[in-house]
């Protein structure tokens, strides 16, 4: 079998036996059928044999390579009041927001590999942009569904022991595994569930259209979503993963205008394959339109090779999509690892 199919295929096998995650159990509601969720829009979900034809069919990309570690770790205040924004993007889809005093970080990854395993599975070519050692003292942290690579069981474990008062949030049916890792207070959501954080922020849970699975056995047996922080100085969204569906748009009619938004634009191909629970970087581009969003920061992307997009693509099919659809560049950010932004 050639090298570059090697990981994703071993580790779709692997996974079967992989570490479970808790089924949630609760009400039927309009995307909980009493025994697994779905989407908004209903999308079609991809058999083994789906699988085969895309591992035994792959496009061949350039041989990613790693990308060197930041000489020096960025300046990270220990606190942003007030209505400031500070966002510090770490690696994948791992973000520090700082705002109204508080620290929050999404779907944390620092592990070498998203795996069940230590030995094989998606590895990583980029080094974060900060250590565990180097973050400031985190309140919040929001993890989006329980994929490898949002739910790291290891990072947490880690963050668990130096952040032991951190309140996590996540969709429902997580929870259990998330305390696991040693955290206490653990709040599970739902889509369009609010959460007052503090006098002057809420989280609410929103759809997004993506999928969940920690094994072949447990496939959308627990709640994926997104987040929305609620302050005064205007709504700012994490999706986590997801796909374009009507999701963004049934978002900017609740809340209005974003004032920042972290969008997804890698892991995207092939389209056939990909398409329903991974935008590519034109679909970004129309839900930070949908979206109405003032700031959007690229995440998601030349961290792991989980597609097979090449490593430096998803950058380069941005900018591109940017001007075709006429969004000013400097509304949508690509950033590096530990690159911080004072968002107005």
């Amino acid at each position: 079998m050639p090298s570059n199919l090697r990981p994703t295929w071993l580790l779709s096998l692997l996974t079967l036996a992989g570490c479970n995650n808790s089924a949630y159990q609760g009400p039927v509601s309009d995307h909980f059928d009493g025994e697994r969720f779905h989407n908004i829009q209903p999308t079609a979900e991809k058999s083994l044999r789906d699988l085969l034809k895309w591992q035994l069919n792959r496009e061949r990309t350039d041989a990613w390579v790693a990308q060197p570690a930041l000489k020096s770790p960025p300046v990270v205040r220990e606190r942003v009041p007030g209505d400031e924004l500070q966002v510090t993007y770490i690696n994948h889809a791992t973000v520090l927001l700082q705002h109204q005093g508080l620290n929050i970080l999404t779907d944390p990854v620092w592990s070498k590999r998203v795996s069940p395993f230590t030995f094989i599975g998606p590895k990583r070519f980029q080094e974060p942009g900060l250590s565990i050692e180097q973050l400031p003292p985190i309140d919040l942290i929001l993890v989006s569904h329980n994929h490898y690579d949002h739910l790291d069981l290891e990072s947490l474990r880690q963050l668990a022991l130096r952040f032991p008062t951190a309140k996590v949030v996540t969709g429902l049916g997580n929870g259990e595994l998330i305390k696991q890792t040693g955290f206490t207070d653990v709040a599970e959501i739902d889509w369009w569930q609010e959460l007052p954080l503090s006098p002057t922020l809420a989280v609410h849970g929103v759809p997004v259209q993506h999928w969940s699975s920690r094994t072949r056995a447990d496939t959308n047996h627990t709640l994926w979503l997104g987040f929305v922080l609620q302050a005064p100085s205007g709504p700012m969204l994490f999706p986590g993963d997801t796909g374009l569906g009507p999701e963004f748009k049934l978002i900017n009619e609740r809340f209005g205008p974003m004032r920042f938004a972290l969008l997804p634009i890698g892991a995207y191909a092939p389209r056939w394959f990909m398409r329903d629970h991974h935008m590519n970087p034109d679909d970004a581009v129309q839900a930070h339109r949908q979206l109405q969003a003032k700031n959007s920061l690229a995440i998601h992307f030349g961290t792991f090779r989980l597609t097979d997009e090449g490593q430096f693509a998803p950058p380069a099919d941005l900018a591109a999509a940017l001007q075709e659809q006429e969004v000013d560049p400097q509304t949508f950010r690509v950033p590096q690892p530990g690159d911080t932004w004072l968002v107005p």
